[in-house]
C-alpha cells in the first residue's frame, strides 16, 4: 500500500511540474539582448553603477517615484500622493498599499531603514540633501506604516526624480523585490525575470529573458529577440536613435602629484587638437560643455610652457611622470586614446599606458581609481544640470574625478538657496565653468543611445531622454 501511495505521489509531483513547465512555456516572454563586454552585470542597488545593471535593477526595485515610460519625467509609484512645505524643506509621503514580492507589506519603515544604511559610504552623497538628527541618522519621519516625512537640508525641486534611483528604492533584501519583476536566474548567458506576484500596477508580460553576449544579433533578425541594446549588423530598419541627457567627457583622476595641479592638465590639454579628437569620436553631436545644451566651453587656447613652468615641470628641463590611461572597448574609443597617448608622448616626453578596461574598475568606486585619465559616457540620473555638477563636489562619494574647489562647492550652495530658476541656472553655469577652466573634465560629445527594437512584434516601447525603458510597459503584439 505504501508502495503504491509513493509511486502516485511520484506521478502527481511529475505531472505537477511538467504542468508547470508548460505553462511557463506559453507564457508570454519579452526577449532582450545586451552585450556588457567585460562589465559584469550586478543587481545590487547599492553597489551597481553601469547603466546595464540600474536598466534591469529599474524593474526589480520601485521608489517612491519612477521615470515616466515616454518623457522621462518623475510620476509618482510607490508614493500614492505628497505634500511640501512653504519652505520646500518638509516632504511628507503617502504610500500606496504595496507589496514585495514575498508578500509583506512595503511600509515607510522600510524606507527609513535602507536609506539610513548608504547614509555613510561609498553612496553617502545619495542622502546628502536629507538633514541629519543629533546621533547622526536622516532625519526621516514614521507616523505611521504608510506615511513617510523628510526633512532636507536645503529646498530640492527636483526631488522627485532624484527618487527614482534603485538605491533610493524600496529596499528589503537580497531575494525580495518591491519592483514589477522578481530575479528568476542569472548566469553568463542570461538573466531571467518573473512578473511579481504581487505587484501593484498592471505587467504586461509575465517573462522577460535578457540574453548576454556580443553575436546575438541573427535573434533580432529571426524575431525570436524583441529589443537589442547592442548593436546589430543589418538591421537598420529596427535601429531606433535618440538623444540622451547624457554627455561623454574625458577627465584627469589623479589626487595627487603632477596631474592633480591645475596647471600640469591645461599643458596636457592644449596639446590636443580637441576639435580633431571630437570628430574621431564620430558622434552626431560634438560638445564643449559638461551639462548638455549649457553653451559653456573649456579654455583650451592657453600657453603650455607657462602652464608647465607654472606646474613645476619646466618644459625639456623636467619631464612629467608616466600617465596611466583608462578607455572602454570600441573602436572609436581606441583611435581616439591613440592619438592622444602620441601627441603627449612627443610633444612632452609623456610614457602613456594606455588600457581598455571594463568601466566599473575605474569608475564603481571613483576614490580607488587606479588611473589618472578616464574616459565615460555620463547618463544623467534625472533632468537637471545638478545630475553632472553634484558628483564634481568636494564633499560627494561619487566624484569622479576627485575634485576639490571652495568657489565651485559656494555656487553649488547657493545655486540650492536660490530663490527663483534664473537665478539658480546663472549659478549653476558659473560653477560649470570653474569645473571647465580647471582643466579636468574635457567634454566630447552629446551622448546618443542606439536602440534595435522590433516594433512590428511589442509596443509600449518609446523613446526618451534617460533612455529608461520598463519592461511593465512593453507587450507583445498579438498575431
Amino acid at each position: 500500500m505504501k508502495k503504491l501511495l509513493f509511486k502516485v505521489m511520484a506521478v502527481l509531483l511529475m505531472a505537477i511540474a511538467a504542468s508547470s513547465a508548460f505553462a511557463m512555456s506559453q507564457a508570454e516572454h519579452l526577449n532582450i539582448l545586451m552585450d556588457p563586454g567585460k562589465d559584469e552585470i550586478i543587481l545590487n542597488p547599492y553597489t551597481a553603477s553601469d547603466s546595464n545593471s540600474i536598466v534591469i535593477m529599474l524593474n526589480l526595485y520601485d521608489g517612491l517615484f519612477e521615470y515616466d515610460w515616454q518623457t522621462s519625467e518623475a510620476i509618482p509609484c510607490l508614493a500614492e500622493s505628497y505634500s511640501v512645505s512653504e519652505d520646500g524643506l518638509l516632504w511628507t509621503f503617502k504610500l500606496r498599499n504595496a507589496r514585495f514580492s514575498d508578500g509583506t507589506y512595503i511600509t515607510s519603515e522600510t524606507f527609513a531603514e535602507s536609506w539610513n544604511y548608504m547614509k555613510d559610504g561609498p553612496l553617502a552623497s545619495n542622502t546628502s540633501f536629507i538633514a541629519r538628527l543629533d546621533d547622526g541618522s536622516l532625519d526621516l519621519g514614521t507616523p505611521d506604516s504608510r506615511t513617510l516625512t523628510v526633512r532636507l537640508t536645503n529646498p530640492v525641486p527636483y526631488l522627485p526624480s532624484l527618487l527614482c534611483q534603485p538605491c533610493l528604492a524600496a529596499i528589503k533584501d537580497t531575494t525580495s523585490y518591491s519592483g514589477a519583476y522578481t530575479l528568476l536566474g542569472q548566469d553568463a548567458q542570461q538573466i531571467r525575470l518573473r512578473r511579481n506576484p504581487y505587484y501593484w500596477d498592471k505587467v504586461e508580460t509575465d517573462y522577460v529573458d535578457i540574453l548576454l553576449g556580443d553575436n546575438l544579433g541573427p535573434m533580432l533578425l529571426d524575431g525570436t529577440a524583441h529589443w537589442s541594446m547592442a548593436a546589430v549588423d543589418d538591421a537598420s530598419d529596427y535601429m531606433v536613435l535618440s538623444r540622451l541627457y547624457a554627455t561623454t567627457f574625458f577627465y584627469f583622476s589623479a589626487k595627487d602629484g603632477a596631474y592633480a595641479d591645475e596647471n600640469i592638465r591645461k599643458a596636457l590639454i592644449a596639446v590636443i587638437p580637441w576639435d580633431i579628437v571630437r570628430s574621431l569620436q564620430g558622434s552626431l553631436i560634438e560638445s564643449t560643455s559638461l551639462v548638455p545644451d549649457s553653451g559653456l566651453e573649456a579654455d583650451i587656447s592657453t600657453e603650455i610652457t607657462r602652464y608647465l613652468e607654472e606646474g613645476g615641470y619646466p618644459y625639456g628641463q623636467r619631464y612629467l611622470p608616466m600617465i596611466n590611461m583608462a578607455v572602454t572597448r570600441g573602436a572609436q574609443n581606441a583611435t581616439v586614446a591613440e592619438l592622444i597617448a602620441s601627441l603627449w608622448s612627443r610633444a612632452l616626453g609623456i610614457t602613456v599606458v594606455l588600457n581598455t578596461v571594463p568601466v566599473t574598475l575605474f569608475a564603481s568606486v571613483p576614490e580607488e581609481n587606479p588611473y589618472d585619465f578616464c574616459t565615460i559616457t555620463w547618463i544623467a540620473d534625472y533632468l537637471d544640470p545638478m545630475a553632472f555638477l553634484q558628483m564634481f563636489r568636494s564633499d560627494s562619494s561619487y566624484n569622479l574625478a576627485n575634485y576639490s574647489d571652495s568657489a565651485f562647492d559656494a555656487l553649488l550652495d547657493e545655486a540650492a538657496r536660490a530663490s527663483d530658476a534664473e537665478s539658480r541656472t546663472a549659478l549653476l553655469l558659473q560653477a560649470e565653468q570653474i569645473l571647465l577652466d580647471s582643466g579636468v573634465v574635457i567634454p566630447m560629445s552629446t551622448a546618443f543611445a542606439t536602440n534595435f527594437v522590433r516594433k512590428d512584434l511589442v509596443s509600449g516601447w518609446e523613446t526618451n531622454p534617460l533612455d529608461i525603458h520598463p519592461f511593465k510597459k512593453i507587450s507583445l503584439i498579438s498575431d
